[in-house]
């Protein structure tokens, strides 16, 4: 990280906030944390065990307290679909945007995990989404921007974003491996900084979009980096269809 620092590049951090407090120092070079939260305690810690909500939190104070900014990462499935609301209540106070998207089987592609327990339909998904459209317009604190928001009427249908993976960002794990987007499998170990330097990691990467990114800051950054003006500006309406809360 911190030869990334020094190089300028713009660095951000998911975290379910647990070291947060215990890793201050090296939280302070990013440009931005991003915190899981799914909802209010009992519905956050059902999905990731007893304590991880009051960790969340303690890691957001930690960071805000470091200068950083922090936001909340929101996955939408069964497990919550009707906490939303109160999470947005949860964060306002505490000056955190909430990032909503869709919950997947799994963070990585070509998994085979059976997610039913936690993942919706398309049809409410869309439905879900078409009410956080309606709580964006009412000033809410939701943290998408419209890019994602419109992207999301279409899931699970394949929707091929311009793809900046492998061009001017990437995304690289713990062990030190580089990947061209966050979301591909990370069977294949090859590509390490170790090996071949940043550089030529980086030079490595495939760079082939495709039309399953339902990752929220992911779409966005790629429809900005394709300068889809027509996909960043806010809807004339929310589906009709979908006004109602789930």
């Amino acid at each position: 990280m911190q030869w990334l620092v020094e190089r300028r590049v713009w660095v951000s951090m998911h975290s379910n906030g647990i070291l947060v407090p215990r890793k201050v120092d090296t939280v302070r070079k990013l440009a931005k944390l991003k915190i899981s939260l799914d909802g209010p305690r009992h519905v956050h810690d059902a999905m990731r065990s007893d304590g991880s909500f009051d960790a969340a939190l303690a890691g957001t104070h930690a960071a805000r307290e470091a200068g950083v900014p922090v936001e909340f990462t929101c996955t939408v499935g069964r497990h919550n679909l009707t906490s939303l609301e109160q999470l947005l209540d949860i964060a306002k106070p505490l000056r955190v945007p909430v990032v909503f998207q869709p919950a997947l089987n799994s963070l990585f592609r070509g998994n085979k995990r059976d997610g039913s327990a936690w993942e919706l339909d398309g049809p409410r998904v869309r439905a879900v989404f078409a009410h956080i459209e309606t709580l964006n317009r009412k000033k809410r604190g939701v943290g998408n921007s419209w890019s994602s928001l419109r992207h999301f009427r279409r899931f699970p249908e394949w929707t091929q974003p311009p793809c900046a993976a492998g061009r001017v960002f990437c995304t690289m794990d713990p062990e030190g491996v580089l990947f061209s987007c966050g979301e591909l499998d990370r069977s294949d170990r090859s590509n390490s900084v170790v090996r071949f330097g940043v550089a030529g990691a980086f030079a490595n990467l495939l760079r082939k979009g495709c039309g399953e990114c339902w990752s929220a800051r992911l779409v966005e950054e790629n429809y900005a980096w394709g300068c889809r003006i027509d996909r960043m500006l806010p809807p004339l309406r929310t589906p009709p269809f979908d006004r109602q809360p789930p």
